[in-house]
């Protein structure tokens, strides 16, 4: 498949001063030899890429992830034109189009529809061609009533939705876009990965997604490159990438441990600690995959009496906030008739069907029905290689985030 984007042995380089300013005494005192070797000396350099190499082929999802200061930002400005490279070189085919910042593209003065045919024009395209598209930009972007009100006055989520829009129906073959979508509210970022979803697998047009949200990576783009401090790490298929990139980039840390809430009134039921079994009811800090192993959420409660109807439940998710499971006691019919001053609530999980990698897990509870605590966050844990089918046999698989439990036959 022929590439729609090139990038051979690119680099950036900035050069940065301490910000002090030479005046007309430093030159006259000094001269001017000696004040371009004092400049130099104040100047230190810094590449924002180095020799980053990887293609992008036409009609493809291609996400960049990497923490910040990995050089993502920059690479999209190379690729936008915004900013030459200081050595390397970019090919691309096709026209581009791009969200990077808040506002870009846009002039401020003028209003809604007077940008979009302003971008329209940019691309190259026809006042007829612009004119088919204006009304599928408008509904999308769902600022119909604001269009004819000057751009500085949108919000910075009007701005975002507008942008989208206009790069999304205006017809580039490129599209590049920056972490710049996590502005917009929660459902109009689902309805636009939905719309790159569509545009790259119907309409054939490449997409260059930037982001820390890695399940939205994981969800929409066939290949990702990994950054970190400008240099290629690696490039290949998502789900590796990702794992590559939760594993050594961001699970640097020990899992967090849960942190009690103050006590408040208004919580009848404090959960104090969370920490993890095995199959012998030992404490431990990780659980194998297709071991037995018990969650464990100590609590105490505020108020003088027995609390009836209690439900509590927990949240898993990944640590890069995908949602894997949940549950609660209420799911089995076991709703809390009557809750003990203190003690413990125990989930024992028969199987532990997680791949290897960091979880966080959080809790909610309610009494009648109405919410008690609530928090998402509470701590964290890790999963290591098991057992899952067969004893003696470890399958360290990482295409998904679970092992099904079940057996092969043939009939």
């Amino acid at each position: 498949m022929e590439n729609s984007i090139e990038i051979t042995n690119v680099s950036k380089k900035y050069v940065i001063n301490d910000g002090t300013y030479l005046t007309l005494r430093d030159l006259v005192t000094e001269g001017l030899p000696n004040l371009i070797k004092k400049k130099k000396k104040r100047e230190r350099q810094f590449w924002a890429l180095k020799n980053v190499t990887f293609n992008i082929k036409k009609g493809e999802v291609f996400g960049i992830i990497g923490k910040n200061g990995a050089g993502k930002s920059t690479l999209l400005k190379i690729l936008s034109r915004i900013i030459p490279p200081t050595t390397g070189e970019v090919k691309i085919r096709g026209r581009v189009s791009s969200m990077l910042e808040i506002g870009t593209g846009f002039h401020s003065e003028l209003s809604g529809r007077e940008n979009v045919y302003l971008n329209g024009a940019i691309l190259g395209m026809k006042r007829r061609e612009i004119q088919k598209k204006f009304n599928d930009i408008v509904e999308f972007s769902g600022i119909g009533k604001f269009i004819d009100i000057p751009v500085k006055k949108y919000s910075s989520g009007m701005q975002v939705r507008l942008a989208f829009s206009v790069a999304a129906y205006l017809n580039p073959e490129i599209l590049l876009i920056d972490e710049v979508l996590a502005v917009g509210d929660l459902s109009f970022q689902r309805k636009s990965l939905r719309k790159m979803h569509e545009i790259t697998k119907e309409e054939g047009r490449t997409v260059v997604f930037v982001s820390h949200n890695t399940s939205a990576i994981d969800n929409l783009c066939s290949k990702v490159a990994l950054l970190e401090k400008g240099k290629l790490v690696d490039v290949g298929e998502t789900s590796k990438i990702i794992s590559e990139y939760v594993t050594n980039y961001v699970a640097e840390e020990p899992p967090q441990k849960l942190k009690a809430r103050p006590a408040s009134k208004k919580i009848k039921i404090q959960i104090t600690d969370f920490w993890l079994e095995n199959s012998f009811r030992k404490r431990v800090k990780t659980v194998k995959i297709g071991n037995t192993c018990y969650f464990i959420f100590k609590y105490k409660t505020t108020a003088k009496s027995k609390q009836k109807n209690v439900d509590i439940g927990f949240a898993i998710k990944s640590i890069s906030e995908q949602p894997l499971v949940n549950n609660y006691t209420s799911y089995s019919n076991q709703l809390i008739e009557r809750l003990p001053l203190q003690g413990k609530f125990v989930f024992k999980v028969n199987k532990m069907p997680l791949t290897v990698g960091r979880y966080r897990i959080g809790y909610r509870i309610t009494i009648n029905g109405k919410e008690d605590d609530y928090l998402p966050n509470a701590a964290e844990f890790d999963v290591e290689p098991g057992e899952f089918y067969v004893p003696g046999v470890v399958v360290n698989q990482t295409h998904s985030p679970f092992y099904l439990d079940g057996a092969w036959q043939n009939e």
